[in-house]
């Protein structure tokens, strides 16, 4: 059988919505053939090349057409396929913690994976080199709120921001958690977020 014919199946396999890479197909030793072999399927429809060597399995609505998958889940795929990890941050964190209702057109995680830009379509994913420390917080939301306050800058962050970061910690059930990770952000992070964080413990006692 051959080496088109093989990708084809092994695609076949798959769910509809899946991410896959030139790499993906690494068993097959041949580089140039993998190549061939997907923008075949691209041409035939089966597949959607979202970006250089990016390809996507479409999963498709009557109404719709093809769903298109988020800026989040192709740099998820992206990081693991890399093996690394990242975490949201500028424009693209304060965008998830809804303190910008502006989707970026470049989206920016900090990785500890080689640093790079994906382009996907007319939209850019910038992957940051970073330290391990800033990698260390496991919490969403605490990842969130200190790469947004970050982005804001210290000088700049006024009361609708809180009110807004307030809103997130009130519904939150891993308070402690967030306190803990806390201990990772700028001294100034903390001395902003710590005080709501401990208000709202001391209504829940």
């Amino acid at each position: 059988m051959s080496i088109a014919k093989n990708i084809e199946n092994i695609i076949l396999k798959q769910k509809k919505g899946r991410i896959f890479f030139v790499s993906d197909f690494d068993d097959f030793e041949n580089y140039d053939a993998v190549r061939k072999a997907l923008q075949r399927l691209v041409d035939k429809g089966m597949l959607v090349r979202l970006g250089t060597g990016i390809y996507y399995y479409p999963k498709k609505d009557k109404m719709m057409g093809t769903l298109f998958p988020s800026i989040d889940k192709i740099a998820k795929a992206i990081a693991k396929r890399d093996k690394a990890r990242i975490i949201p941050a500028g424009d693209y964190a304060l965008y998830l913690l809804g303190l910008s209702e502006q989707i970026p057109m470049n989206v920016v995680f900090l990785t500890d994976g080689a640093p790079r830009e994906v382009v996907i379509g007319n939209r850019k994913i910038i992957f940051k080199k970073t330290s391990p420390k800033n990698l260390a917080i496991k919490n969403k939301l605490a990842n969130y709120i200190i790469q947004s306050l970050k982005s804001i800058g210290r000088e700049h962050v006024n009361e609708q921001h809180l009110y807004v970061i307030k809103q997130h910690l009130d519904k939150s059930k891993e308070l402690h958690t967030i306190k803990k990770e806390m201990n990772h952000a700028p001294v100034w992070i903390r001395k902003t977020i710590n005080p709501l964080i401990k208000k709202k413990q001391n209504e829940l006692a």
